[in-house]
Protein backbone atom coordinates (compact mmCIF):
# COMPACT_ATOMS: atom_id res chain seq x y z
CA UNK A 1 0.00 0.00 0.00
CA UNK A 2 2.84 2.41 0.91
CA UNK A 3 4.38 1.39 -2.64
CA UNK A 4 1.41 2.28 -4.25
CA UNK A 5 0.87 5.38 -2.76
CA UNK A 6 4.18 6.50 -3.52
CA UNK A 7 3.36 5.91 -7.05
CA UNK A 8 0.20 8.03 -7.33
CA UNK A 9 1.73 10.77 -5.65
CA UNK A 10 4.71 10.51 -8.18
CA UNK A 11 2.49 10.03 -11.08
CA UNK A 12 0.85 13.40 -10.08
CA UNK A 13 4.07 15.68 -9.59
CA UNK A 14 5.10 14.02 -13.41
CA UNK A 15 1.29 15.27 -14.43
CA UNK A 16 1.90 18.67 -12.99
CA UNK A 17 5.30 19.28 -14.57
CA UNK A 18 3.88 18.01 -17.77
CA UNK A 19 0.77 20.80 -16.98
CA UNK A 20 3.05 23.65 -16.55
CA UNK A 21 5.30 22.75 -19.38
CA UNK A 22 2.11 22.50 -21.84
CA UNK A 23 1.82 19.02 -22.31
CA UNK A 24 -1.12 18.13 -21.04
CA UNK A 25 -4.55 19.20 -22.91
CA UNK A 26 -6.40 21.67 -21.46
CA UNK A 27 -9.83 23.37 -21.67
CA UNK A 28 -10.03 25.46 -24.89
CA UNK A 29 -11.40 28.93 -24.97
CA UNK A 30 -14.68 29.06 -26.14
CA UNK A 31 -14.88 30.05 -30.19
CA UNK A 32 -17.12 31.94 -31.77
CA UNK A 33 -19.22 34.06 -29.14
CA UNK A 34 -21.75 35.86 -29.81
CA UNK A 35 -22.52 39.20 -27.71
CA UNK A 36 -26.11 40.16 -29.24
CA UNK A 37 -29.11 42.11 -27.24
CA UNK A 38 -32.27 43.00 -27.45
CA UNK A 39 -33.64 46.41 -26.37
CA UNK A 40 -37.54 47.30 -26.43
CA UNK A 41 -38.97 51.00 -26.03
CA UNK A 42 -42.40 51.40 -25.34
CA UNK A 43 -43.88 55.46 -25.07
CA UNK A 44 -47.04 53.85 -23.38
CA UNK A 45 -44.79 53.37 -19.86
CA UNK A 46 -44.23 56.85 -18.67
CA UNK A 47 -42.43 57.96 -16.04
CA UNK A 48 -40.44 60.82 -14.70
CA UNK A 49 -40.04 64.05 -16.15
CA UNK A 50 -36.16 65.09 -17.19
CA UNK A 51 -35.24 67.98 -14.89
CA UNK A 52 -31.88 68.15 -16.44
CA UNK A 53 -28.13 67.92 -15.41
CA UNK A 54 -25.92 70.31 -13.74
CA UNK A 55 -23.32 71.53 -11.65
CA UNK A 56 -22.24 74.39 -8.52
CA UNK A 57 -20.07 77.77 -8.54
CA UNK A 58 -20.26 77.58 -4.49
CA UNK A 59 -17.50 77.99 -2.32
CA UNK A 60 -15.68 80.63 -4.76
CA UNK A 61 -15.52 78.23 -7.69
CA UNK A 62 -17.52 80.11 -9.79
CA UNK A 63 -14.13 82.02 -9.70
CA UNK A 64 -11.96 80.04 -10.71
CA UNK A 65 -12.05 80.38 -14.72
CA UNK A 66 -10.85 84.29 -13.75
CA UNK A 67 -7.16 83.23 -14.42
CA UNK A 68 -8.37 82.39 -18.14
CA UNK A 69 -8.54 84.53 -21.38
CA UNK A 70 -12.05 86.02 -22.01
CA UNK A 71 -12.18 83.67 -24.90
CA UNK A 72 -11.43 80.60 -22.66
CA UNK A 73 -13.57 81.86 -20.36
CA UNK A 74 -16.31 81.61 -22.51
CA UNK A 75 -15.40 78.73 -23.54
CA UNK A 76 -15.74 76.91 -20.51
CA UNK A 77 -19.19 77.66 -19.98
CA UNK A 78 -19.75 76.98 -23.46
CA UNK A 79 -18.41 73.39 -22.76
CA UNK A 80 -21.11 72.73 -19.89
CA UNK A 81 -23.90 74.86 -20.72
CA UNK A 82 -24.49 74.55 -24.65
CA UNK A 83 -26.85 72.23 -25.83
CA UNK A 84 -24.58 71.31 -28.82
CA UNK A 85 -21.91 70.28 -26.18
CA UNK A 86 -22.27 69.30 -22.06
CA UNK A 87 -25.86 70.29 -22.80
CA UNK A 88 -26.55 71.19 -18.61
CA UNK A 89 -28.82 73.48 -17.79
CA UNK A 90 -28.65 73.20 -13.98
CA UNK A 91 -26.75 75.80 -11.75
CA UNK A 92 -26.85 75.07 -8.01
CA UNK A 93 -25.80 78.32 -6.10
CA UNK A 94 -24.43 78.79 -2.48
CA UNK A 95 -26.38 81.11 -0.47
CA UNK A 96 -23.33 81.53 1.35
CA UNK A 97 -23.13 82.58 5.04
CA UNK A 98 -19.70 83.08 5.36
CA UNK A 99 -18.05 86.85 6.08
CA UNK A 100 -17.56 88.29 2.75
CA UNK A 101 -20.24 86.07 0.80
CA UNK A 102 -23.60 86.54 3.06
CA UNK A 103 -25.86 88.95 1.89
CA UNK A 104 -26.42 89.58 5.92
CA UNK A 105 -22.82 90.76 6.83
CA UNK A 106 -24.30 91.66 10.14
CA UNK A 107 -26.75 89.82 11.93
CA UNK A 108 -29.32 92.26 14.15
CA UNK A 109 -29.68 91.80 18.02
CA UNK A 110 -33.47 90.43 18.01
CA UNK A 111 -35.56 88.73 14.97
CA UNK A 112 -37.15 92.06 14.99
CA UNK A 113 -34.37 93.67 12.65
CA UNK A 114 -33.28 95.93 10.95
CA UNK A 115 -31.92 93.39 8.43
CA UNK A 116 -29.26 95.82 6.13
CA UNK A 117 -28.79 93.47 3.17
CA UNK A 118 -25.85 94.35 0.92
CA UNK A 119 -25.51 93.96 -2.73
CA UNK A 120 -24.15 91.52 -4.95
CA UNK A 121 -21.97 93.91 -5.96
CA UNK A 122 -20.18 94.01 -2.65
CA UNK A 123 -19.67 90.17 -2.31
CA UNK A 124 -17.81 90.19 -5.43
CA UNK A 125 -20.93 89.48 -7.65
CA UNK A 126 -22.15 86.87 -5.40
CA UNK A 127 -18.55 85.33 -4.98
CA UNK A 128 -18.70 85.31 -8.92
CA UNK A 129 -22.07 83.08 -9.05
CA UNK A 130 -24.04 85.37 -10.89
CA UNK A 131 -21.10 86.20 -13.07
CA UNK A 132 -21.47 82.78 -14.01
CA UNK A 133 -25.62 82.41 -14.22
CA UNK A 134 -25.34 85.08 -16.53
CA UNK A 135 -22.84 83.65 -19.16
CA UNK A 136 -24.47 80.03 -18.60
CA UNK A 137 -28.10 81.63 -19.69
CA UNK A 138 -26.55 82.93 -23.24
CA UNK A 139 -25.95 79.19 -23.79
CA UNK A 140 -29.03 77.69 -22.12
CA UNK A 141 -31.72 80.56 -21.87
CA UNK A 142 -34.01 79.05 -19.25
CA UNK A 143 -31.55 78.41 -17.29
CA UNK A 144 -32.50 76.38 -13.59
CA UNK A 145 -31.12 77.80 -11.07
CA UNK A 146 -30.98 75.90 -7.66
CA UNK A 147 -30.11 77.99 -4.53
CA UNK A 148 -29.33 76.46 -1.83
CA UNK A 149 -27.75 77.36 1.73
CA UNK A 150 -25.51 75.55 3.73
CA UNK A 151 -26.26 77.22 7.10
CA UNK A 152 -28.25 80.08 8.44
CA UNK A 153 -26.12 83.18 9.38
CA UNK A 154 -24.30 82.67 12.64
CA UNK A 155 -26.65 84.34 14.80
CA UNK A 156 -29.78 82.45 13.86
CA UNK A 157 -28.28 79.41 15.07
CA UNK A 158 -27.94 77.93 18.38
CA UNK A 159 -24.07 78.13 18.06
CA UNK A 160 -23.73 81.54 17.38
CA UNK A 161 -21.45 80.55 14.38
CA UNK A 162 -22.50 79.56 10.54
CA UNK A 163 -19.45 76.72 10.25
CA UNK A 164 -19.70 73.70 12.30
CA UNK A 165 -22.88 72.53 12.51
CA UNK A 166 -25.95 74.13 14.93
CA UNK A 167 -29.43 74.36 14.59
CA UNK A 168 -31.25 77.03 13.22
CA UNK A 169 -33.19 78.69 16.99
CA UNK A 170 -36.43 77.91 17.08
CA UNK A 171 -37.22 74.27 16.00
CA UNK A 172 -38.01 71.45 18.44
CA UNK A 173 -34.40 70.58 20.85
CA UNK A 174 -33.19 73.91 21.42
CA UNK A 175 -33.48 76.61 23.73
CA UNK A 176 -32.19 79.98 22.19
CA UNK A 177 -33.65 83.76 23.52
CA UNK A 178 -35.63 83.88 20.09
CA UNK A 179 -36.40 82.15 17.35
CA UNK A 180 -34.69 82.91 14.35
CA UNK A 181 -36.98 80.33 12.14
CA UNK A 182 -39.03 83.38 9.94
CA UNK A 183 -35.92 85.62 9.99
CA UNK A 184 -34.37 82.87 8.16
CA UNK A 185 -37.19 82.30 5.99
CA UNK A 186 -37.39 86.00 5.04
CA UNK A 187 -33.01 85.87 4.47
CA UNK A 188 -33.84 82.85 1.70
CA UNK A 189 -36.60 84.71 0.23
CA UNK A 190 -34.68 87.98 0.13
CA UNK A 191 -31.73 85.60 -1.78
CA UNK A 192 -34.21 85.05 -4.25
CA UNK A 193 -35.63 88.58 -4.72
CA UNK A 194 -31.75 89.69 -5.57
CA UNK A 195 -31.35 87.45 -8.21
CA UNK A 196 -35.10 88.48 -9.87
CA UNK A 197 -33.28 92.23 -9.42
CA UNK A 198 -31.02 90.56 -12.10
CA UNK A 199 -33.41 89.52 -14.38
CA UNK A 200 -32.68 86.22 -12.80
CA UNK A 201 -35.73 83.07 -12.14
CA UNK A 202 -34.69 81.33 -9.36
CA UNK A 203 -36.65 77.84 -9.75
CA UNK A 204 -35.65 75.91 -6.60
CA UNK A 205 -34.64 76.99 -3.22
CA UNK A 206 -33.32 75.01 -0.30
CA UNK A 207 -32.44 75.65 3.39
CA UNK A 208 -30.42 72.61 4.10
CA UNK A 209 -27.19 71.31 2.50
CA UNK A 210 -25.77 67.78 4.12
CA UNK A 211 -27.96 68.01 7.63
CA UNK A 212 -26.85 64.78 8.44
CA UNK A 213 -23.47 65.54 8.32
CA UNK A 214 -20.83 68.21 10.34
CA UNK A 215 -18.08 68.86 8.90
CA UNK A 216 -16.56 71.01 11.82
CA UNK A 217 -14.72 73.30 9.42
CA UNK A 218 -16.51 74.96 6.95
CA UNK A 219 -20.76 76.43 6.56
CA UNK A 220 -23.31 73.34 7.75
CA UNK A 221 -26.24 73.53 9.67
CA UNK A 222 -27.97 70.26 10.87
CA UNK A 223 -31.77 68.67 11.26
CA UNK A 224 -33.44 65.79 11.89
CA UNK A 225 -36.83 65.21 9.95
CA UNK A 226 -38.64 66.52 12.55
CA UNK A 227 -36.92 69.53 12.84
CA UNK A 228 -36.71 69.95 8.84
CA UNK A 229 -40.65 69.97 10.04
CA UNK A 230 -40.35 72.78 12.51
CA UNK A 231 -38.76 74.80 9.87
CA UNK A 232 -40.22 74.47 6.18
CA UNK A 233 -43.89 74.73 7.99
CA UNK A 234 -42.67 78.31 8.18
CA UNK A 235 -40.47 79.15 4.98
CA UNK A 236 -43.31 77.49 2.56
CA UNK A 237 -45.90 80.09 2.94
CA UNK A 238 -43.48 82.66 3.20
CA UNK A 239 -41.68 82.02 0.19
CA UNK A 240 -45.05 80.78 -2.02
CA UNK A 241 -46.79 84.41 -0.40
CA UNK A 242 -43.46 85.77 -2.37
CA UNK A 243 -43.30 83.83 -5.03
CA UNK A 244 -46.01 81.09 -5.94
CA UNK A 245 -43.56 79.22 -8.53
CA UNK A 246 -41.13 78.65 -6.65
CA UNK A 247 -40.10 75.14 -5.80
CA UNK A 248 -38.94 74.67 -1.81
CA UNK A 249 -36.25 71.33 -1.61
CA UNK A 250 -35.60 69.07 0.94
CA UNK A 251 -33.23 68.51 1.93
CA UNK A 252 -29.75 67.73 0.40
CA UNK A 253 -29.12 64.27 2.63
CA UNK A 254 -25.91 62.85 2.08
CA UNK A 255 -27.11 59.52 0.62
CA UNK A 256 -30.01 58.15 -0.78
CA UNK A 257 -30.58 56.27 2.59
CA UNK A 258 -29.82 58.94 4.70
CA UNK A 259 -32.78 60.87 2.85
CA UNK A 260 -35.05 58.12 3.20
CA UNK A 261 -34.72 58.08 7.34
CA UNK A 262 -35.07 61.87 7.08
CA UNK A 263 -38.04 62.22 5.32
CA UNK A 264 -39.67 58.88 7.43
CA UNK A 265 -39.46 61.25 10.30
CA UNK A 266 -40.48 64.51 8.07
CA UNK A 267 -43.57 62.42 7.07
CA UNK A 268 -44.68 61.27 10.44
CA UNK A 269 -46.08 65.00 11.38
CA UNK A 270 -47.29 65.87 7.35
CA UNK A 271 -44.69 67.47 6.38
CA UNK A 272 -44.48 65.83 2.94
CA UNK A 273 -46.76 69.92 1.88
CA UNK A 274 -44.03 71.56 2.68
CA UNK A 275 -41.74 70.77 0.12
CA UNK A 276 -42.06 70.29 -3.99
CA UNK A 277 -38.40 68.48 -5.14
CA UNK A 278 -37.32 65.49 -3.74
CA UNK A 279 -32.85 66.70 -3.26
CA UNK A 280 -30.10 64.07 -2.38
CA UNK A 281 -26.71 63.65 -2.34
CA UNK A 282 -24.63 60.65 -3.42
CA UNK A 283 -21.81 60.08 -1.22
CA UNK A 284 -22.57 57.72 1.75
CA UNK A 285 -25.04 56.12 -0.41
CA UNK A 286 -26.48 55.54 -3.63
CA UNK A 287 -30.13 54.99 -4.56
CA UNK A 288 -31.57 51.57 -4.77
CA UNK A 289 -34.85 52.08 -5.02
CA UNK A 290 -37.40 55.16 -5.88
CA UNK A 291 -38.36 57.58 -3.69
CA UNK A 292 -42.40 57.38 -4.57
CA UNK A 293 -43.32 55.70 -1.11
CA UNK A 294 -42.21 58.75 0.69
CA UNK A 295 -43.29 61.17 -1.60
CA UNK A 296 -47.12 61.69 -0.67
CA UNK A 297 -47.44 64.29 -3.39
CA UNK A 298 -45.73 62.92 -5.88
CA UNK A 299 -42.70 65.25 -6.05
CA UNK A 300 -39.44 64.89 -8.06
CA UNK A 301 -36.56 63.93 -7.31
CA UNK A 302 -33.57 65.74 -7.93
CA UNK A 303 -29.70 64.29 -7.24
CA UNK A 304 -27.85 67.39 -6.64
CA UNK A 305 -24.38 66.93 -5.58
CA UNK A 306 -21.41 64.60 -5.73
CA UNK A 307 -17.62 64.17 -6.36
CA UNK A 308 -14.95 62.04 -5.12
CA UNK A 309 -13.36 64.12 -2.61
CA UNK A 310 -9.97 63.35 -3.62
CA UNK A 311 -6.44 64.41 -4.34
CA UNK A 312 -6.09 63.25 -8.26
CA UNK A 313 -7.62 65.13 -10.95
CA UNK A 314 -9.45 61.89 -12.78
CA UNK A 315 -10.25 63.10 -16.50
CA UNK A 316 -10.48 59.42 -18.19
CA UNK A 317 -13.34 57.78 -19.78
CA UNK A 318 -12.13 54.05 -19.25
CA UNK A 319 -9.05 53.52 -18.24
CA UNK A 320 -8.71 52.39 -14.34
CA UNK A 321 -12.61 51.47 -13.33
CA UNK A 322 -12.68 54.20 -10.66
CA UNK A 323 -16.37 55.51 -9.97
CA UNK A 324 -15.21 58.77 -11.37
CA UNK A 325 -14.35 58.23 -15.05
CA UNK A 326 -16.70 58.90 -17.62
CA UNK A 327 -18.32 54.99 -17.96
CA UNK A 328 -18.86 54.83 -14.62
CA UNK A 329 -20.09 57.83 -14.34
CA UNK A 330 -22.59 56.91 -17.27
CA UNK A 331 -24.08 54.00 -15.37
CA UNK A 332 -24.65 55.75 -12.03
CA UNK A 333 -26.88 58.24 -13.75
CA UNK A 334 -28.94 55.26 -15.67
CA UNK A 335 -29.41 53.30 -12.65
CA UNK A 336 -30.64 56.56 -11.02
CA UNK A 337 -32.97 57.39 -13.80
CA UNK A 338 -34.19 53.83 -13.40
CA UNK A 339 -34.85 54.61 -10.20
CA UNK A 340 -36.99 57.90 -11.32
CA UNK A 341 -34.53 60.69 -10.50
CA UNK A 342 -35.17 63.62 -12.70
CA UNK A 343 -31.74 65.27 -12.55
CA UNK A 344 -28.26 64.92 -12.31
CA UNK A 345 -25.70 67.49 -10.56
CA UNK A 346 -22.14 67.04 -10.04
CA UNK A 347 -20.35 69.04 -7.63
CA UNK A 348 -18.42 71.71 -8.74
CA UNK A 349 -18.51 73.10 -12.93
CA UNK A 350 -14.80 74.37 -12.44
CA UNK A 351 -12.03 74.03 -9.95
CA UNK A 352 -8.24 74.67 -9.46
CA UNK A 353 -7.69 71.38 -8.12
CA UNK A 354 -8.53 67.88 -8.30
CA UNK A 355 -12.12 67.12 -6.23
CA UNK A 356 -13.92 65.72 -9.46
CA UNK A 357 -14.53 69.33 -10.87
CA UNK A 358 -15.94 68.52 -14.72
CA UNK A 359 -13.43 71.11 -15.64
CA UNK A 360 -10.27 71.73 -14.66
CA UNK A 361 -8.71 75.18 -14.17
CA UNK A 362 -4.57 75.32 -14.21
CA UNK A 363 -3.91 78.54 -14.49
CA UNK A 364 -4.13 80.02 -18.02
CA UNK A 365 -5.29 76.24 -19.23
CA UNK A 366 -8.32 74.38 -18.87
CA UNK A 367 -8.84 70.10 -19.14
CA UNK A 368 -11.89 68.44 -19.69
CA UNK A 369 -12.66 65.82 -17.68
CA UNK A 370 -14.43 63.00 -19.36
CA UNK A 371 -17.71 63.11 -17.38
CA UNK A 372 -18.55 66.26 -19.16
CA UNK A 373 -19.29 63.39 -22.39
CA UNK A 374 -21.40 60.80 -20.07
CA UNK A 375 -23.42 64.22 -18.89
CA UNK A 376 -24.01 65.15 -22.89
CA UNK A 377 -24.79 61.54 -23.73
CA UNK A 378 -28.17 62.39 -21.70
CA UNK A 379 -28.54 65.94 -21.18
CA UNK A 380 -27.61 66.88 -25.09
CA UNK A 381 -30.69 64.77 -25.98
CA UNK A 382 -33.06 64.30 -23.48
CA UNK A 383 -34.20 67.61 -22.67
CA UNK A 384 -35.51 69.56 -19.71
CA UNK A 385 -39.28 68.13 -19.84
CA UNK A 386 -38.69 65.13 -21.44
CA UNK A 387 -40.36 61.98 -20.45
CA UNK A 388 -38.58 58.51 -19.31
CA UNK A 389 -40.42 56.06 -20.76
CA UNK A 390 -40.03 52.43 -20.72
CA UNK A 391 -36.72 50.51 -21.54
CA UNK A 392 -35.40 47.56 -21.05
CA UNK A 393 -31.90 45.69 -22.12
CA UNK A 394 -32.30 41.92 -22.51
CA UNK A 395 -28.12 41.45 -21.67
CA UNK A 396 -26.63 42.55 -18.09
CA UNK A 397 -23.86 44.54 -19.15
CA UNK A 398 -25.82 46.62 -21.15
CA UNK A 399 -27.90 49.33 -19.27
CA UNK A 400 -30.34 51.70 -21.39
CA UNK A 401 -32.91 54.79 -20.53
CA UNK A 402 -35.19 56.12 -22.93
CA UNK A 403 -36.36 59.92 -23.19
CA UNK A 404 -39.22 61.21 -25.21
CA UNK A 405 -38.85 65.21 -25.83
CA UNK A 406 -41.77 67.40 -25.89
CA UNK A 407 -40.87 67.66 -29.50
CA UNK A 408 -41.36 64.12 -30.21
CA UNK A 409 -37.95 63.31 -31.03
CA UNK A 410 -36.72 60.70 -28.63
CA UNK A 411 -33.48 59.73 -26.85
CA UNK A 412 -31.88 56.49 -26.26
CA UNK A 413 -28.57 56.47 -24.24
CA UNK A 414 -27.14 53.03 -24.25
CA UNK A 415 -24.33 51.93 -22.04
CA UNK A 416 -22.05 48.95 -23.02
CA UNK A 417 -19.97 47.55 -19.75
CA UNK A 418 -19.08 44.81 -21.25
CA UNK A 419 -15.55 44.22 -22.93
CA UNK A 420 -17.27 43.35 -26.50
CA UNK A 421 -19.40 45.20 -28.85
CA UNK A 422 -22.91 44.14 -29.32
CA UNK A 423 -25.21 44.04 -32.04
CA UNK A 424 -27.85 45.56 -30.43
CA UNK A 425 -31.72 44.93 -31.70
CA UNK A 426 -33.90 48.14 -31.02
CA UNK A 427 -37.52 47.91 -31.40
CA UNK A 428 -39.28 50.93 -30.73
CA UNK A 429 -42.94 50.85 -29.77
CA UNK A 430 -45.08 53.66 -30.57
CA UNK A 431 -42.43 55.71 -30.92
CA UNK A 432 -43.42 56.69 -34.63
CA UNK A 433 -39.47 57.59 -35.43
CA UNK A 434 -38.06 56.22 -38.65
CA UNK A 435 -34.22 58.29 -38.76
CA UNK A 436 -31.63 58.02 -36.36
CA UNK A 437 -28.41 59.58 -35.26
CA UNK A 438 -25.80 57.65 -33.04
CA UNK A 439 -23.31 59.55 -30.72
CA UNK A 440 -20.48 57.69 -29.29
CA UNK A 441 -18.22 58.40 -26.23
CA UNK A 442 -15.12 56.10 -25.57
CA UNK A 443 -11.55 56.48 -25.11
CA UNK A 444 -11.38 57.65 -28.54
CA UNK A 445 -14.99 59.47 -28.99
CA UNK A 446 -16.60 62.57 -27.53
CA UNK A 447 -20.08 62.75 -28.08
CA UNK A 448 -18.98 61.72 -31.87
CA UNK A 449 -21.80 61.53 -34.54
CA UNK A 450 -20.98 58.27 -35.80
CA UNK A 451 -24.00 57.11 -37.70
CA UNK A 452 -27.12 57.94 -39.55
CA UNK A 453 -29.69 56.07 -40.59
CA UNK A 454 -33.05 55.55 -41.58
CA UNK A 455 -34.99 52.65 -40.60
CA UNK A 456 -38.93 51.05 -41.33
CA UNK A 457 -41.47 49.30 -39.47
CA UNK A 458 -40.30 50.72 -35.65
CA UNK A 459 -36.90 48.63 -35.34
CA UNK A 460 -33.00 48.61 -36.25
CA UNK A 461 -30.31 47.02 -35.42
CA UNK A 462 -26.90 49.01 -34.71
CA UNK A 463 -23.75 48.03 -32.68
CA UNK A 464 -22.55 49.45 -29.59
CA UNK A 465 -18.99 49.52 -28.76
CA UNK A 466 -17.28 48.20 -25.89
CA UNK A 467 -16.55 50.17 -22.85
CA UNK A 468 -18.70 52.42 -24.38
CA UNK A 469 -21.79 55.17 -24.22
CA UNK A 470 -24.22 55.42 -27.51
CA UNK A 471 -26.61 58.06 -27.83
CA UNK A 472 -29.55 57.29 -30.72
CA UNK A 473 -31.50 60.29 -31.24
CA UNK A 474 -34.35 59.44 -32.82
CA UNK A 475 -36.92 61.88 -35.36
CA UNK A 476 -39.10 61.62 -37.49
CA UNK A 477 -37.10 61.89 -40.84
Amino acid sequence: MKYSAVLASGATVVAAQNASQGCVDLPKPVANLTFEATINVDVAYRYQTMIGGGCSGAFGAACTTNTLSAANQNAVVEMLFSENYGGLTVLRNLIGSSPGSTILPKVPATPCGPFNYTSFASINQDSCQLTLAQTARTYSPDLYIYADAWSAPGGFKTTGKEAGGGYICGVRGTNCTYDWREAYANYLVQYVKMYQQQNFRVSLLGAYNEPDFNPLTYSAMLTDGYQAYDFLSVLYPIAKKAFPELNISCCDATGARQQRDLLTELNRLGGGKFFDVNTYHNYQSDIKRPFSDLLPYGQPTLETEWSDGGSTWTATWDLQGNNFEGLQWAVYMNNAFKNNVAGWLNWWCTWNGPDAPLILVNGTDYFVSARVYAFSGYFRFARPGAVRIEADSSVEEVYVTAWQNTNGTIAVPVVNMGHNAYTVTMNLAGTGVNHAVAYLSDNSHNVSAVDDFTFENGAFVATVEPRAMKTFFLDNC
